[in-house]
């Protein structure tokens, strides 16, 4: 493990659900910090009754509301701000009304699934002006859904959650090349029947 690891998860053992608050916090802000493997973490220190239980998870789970709510806002008060010559391009106007039929589905599998687009998801959604409503019922269920997954997960394997860490740091990666070649590939089929 890391420096930061192990800085982190004595951090964890030390000032317990403040930390993890914290972590969860910064990282809904694109501060890159390993969440989930904290996450894993806590649900292991909880199965160990080193962390309680109630406090971490929902001292978790609105701190990661709250950092999604802020990066969110953060792309509300930077879209005036992008350029015009950005913002009235066809590709930015598609962009936008793609995300504004499907930006739902996007923020609240990027809460739990595809984590490392989370950040930059918050930010489209602010930026393009995706409905304030829609955005928060996709964070919370999303969060929670983060929290309660990968603390259980963390509980139920609290020998072996290293372990489970690193293969859903794996998991992830792949999924999301996944997900990338998939539009790839995607986008290269309808070019090619709009060229017939």
């Amino acid at each position: 493990m890391s420096e930061l690891n192990d800085l982190l998860l004595t951090g964890l053992l030390n000032h317990g659900s403040l930390l993890l608050g914290l972590v969860l916090f910064f990282a809904a802000l694109g501060v890159p910090l390993p969440a989930t493997m904290l996450l894993l973490a806590a649900g292991a220190f909880a199965q160990q009754g080193v962390l309680p239980w109630l406090s971490a998870g929902l001292i978790g789970i609105a701190a990661a509301i709250l950092g999604d709510f802020a990066s969110y806002a953060m792309g509300r008060m930077a879209g005036p701000r992008l350029p015009q010559r950005l913002t009235s391009t066809a590709a930015w106007q598609r962009a936008a009304d793609r995300f504004s039929r499907s930006g739902f589905w996007a923020v609240f599998l990027s809460r739990f699934i595809f984590t490392p687009i989370a950040f930059p998801i918050n930010l489209l959604a602010g930026s393009t002006g995706f409905a304030w409503i829609r955005f928060a019922v996709a964070v919370i269920v999303g969060e929670v859904i983060w929290v309660i997954l990968f603390g259980g997960l963390g509980a139920v394997f609290a020998d072996s959650w290293e372990f489970l860490s690193a293969i859903a740091s794996d998991v992830t990666g792949l999924l999301i090349g996944i997900l990338i070649a998939g539009y790839g590939l995607w986008r290269l089929w309808k070019s090619h029947h709009k060229a017939q």
